[in-house]
């Protein structure tokens, strides 16, 4: 009888842990490279539970266009990409140290163009996005304070434009765009209060625990 009590009062305990997530997301708009844009996002709130697993998604989106003009006397072949690297630090130094080892990086590339003497060739606009996940199990105690609170993200940029072939003889223009956006993920066990009809059914099986003991004695 009195194992069957632990194993029915461990079966409620364990009914009372929940597992639940909460994320924050940010969102910039795209604007004209370079770039320097900040958003903020949440910690996670102790008091909600046990925090047991965050994730954080960095998001870039960049818009390209570009030409390529050859000024030689004779065809040339060339590929030309334009290119945006999107890199990122924290307020929350833990952090920092994570996110600044992981860019987003997007680019459009024409592929193999032929270039009559004096052609000038456009490509785009088109846009681009990618983003990357990052595992934040090494660091969850710097990810949640009781109350909860906010941290930032700040995201850079650094675009180019480099071409492959033409002899040195394509000259070219181009027109950028970046914007940053981000999402964090905790997972975390809840604890919850159990039901009164739960609890009134623990209560009965004590009480006839106690009924069985005196009767044997």
């Amino acid at each position: 009888m009195k194992k069957s009590i632990i194993a029915l009062a461990a079966l409620f305990a364990a009914a009372g842990a929940q597992a639940s997530t909460i994320s924050y997301n940010f969102s910039n708009p795209v604007s004209t490279t370079e770039i320097t844009q900040t958003g903020t996002l949440g910690l996670f709130d102790s008091t909600l539970g046990t925090l047991t697993g965050a994730s954080l998604e960095l998001q870039g989106a960049a818009r390209f266009a570009f030409t390529g003009t050859n000024s030689a006397a004779q065809a040339q072949t060339a590929n030309i990409t334009s290119s945006t690297d999107l890199f990122w630090s924290s307020s929350i130094a833990a952090l920092s140290a994570i996110v600044s080892g992981t860019d987003v990086f997007l680019s459009l590339s024409s592929g193999p163009q032929s270039y009559a003497s004096g052609e000038t060739k456009s490509f785009g606009p088109s846009n681009k996005n990618a983003s990357v996940v990052d595992d934040l199990a090494s660091i969850l105690a710097s990810m949640e304070a009781a109350g909860g609170g906010n941290f930032t993200l700040t995201c850079n940029s650094l675009s180019g434009l480099a071409v492959q072939g033409g002899g040195g003889n394509i000259d070219t223009t181009q027109d950028t765009a970046a914007g940053c956006g981000a999402r964090i993920v905790y997972t975390y066990d809840e604890q919850k209060v159990p039901e009164p009809a739960s609890l009134a059914l623990l209560g009965l099986a004590l009480a006839g625990a106690g009924v069985s003991r005196r009767r044997k004695a």
